[in-house]
């Protein structure tokens, strides 16, 4: 008899262990936007987007462009300095949902973490600079088209 019970509860241990691996918010591995060695995380600024999964969707929001190159990453290492991104957010459900953009120029400081934010049925996107708590761009998404951003 529990043995039975064992093998029943089987699929259901899986399927939370599945669920937590989907959900644990990891991201990719990080993109350095510079050549040359590794730098300090002290001479380097981060920026992160983020993936989640949900019961019915996939969120993604990633750096598509970098300085005009496209990078699709969820965190990239860049130089101190003036960069631009253009930022994707893509939800994969049922209804299909294009994508959407934004673009975004300013000065990001050495030795900062910025992250990017956005709230589920928002199209507000805010960059975050984590050491300070301040936010340094706000804007909407648009509707885009990925083939006119090549």
């Amino acid at each position: 008899m529990k043995r039975e019970s064992i093998i029943q509860g089987f699929p259901i241990c899986v399927a939370l262990l599945i669920f937590v691996v989907l959900t644990s918010g990891c991201v990719g591995p990080t993109v350095r936007t510079y050549s040359g060695d590794k730098l300090q995380q002290s001479e380097v600024a981060v920026i992160k987007g983020r993936y989640y999964f949900t019961l019915l969707n996939y969120d993604h929001v990633e750096i598509y462009k970098f300085d005009g190159s496209i990078v699709e990453a969820t965190e990239v290492e860049v130089l101190p300095g003036w960069h631009e991104l253009v930022i994707l957010n893509y939800v994969i459900n049922l209804f299909g949902s294009p994508p959407e953009c934004v673009r975004a120029a300013f000065n990001f400081e050495a030795g900062h973490e910025y992250k990017i934010k956005w709230q589920f049925l928002s199209p507000l996107v805010k960059i975050i600079d984590v050491n300070t708590g301040v936010t340094i761009f706000s804007d909407a998404f648009w509707e885009c088209n990925l083939s006119q951003l090549q």
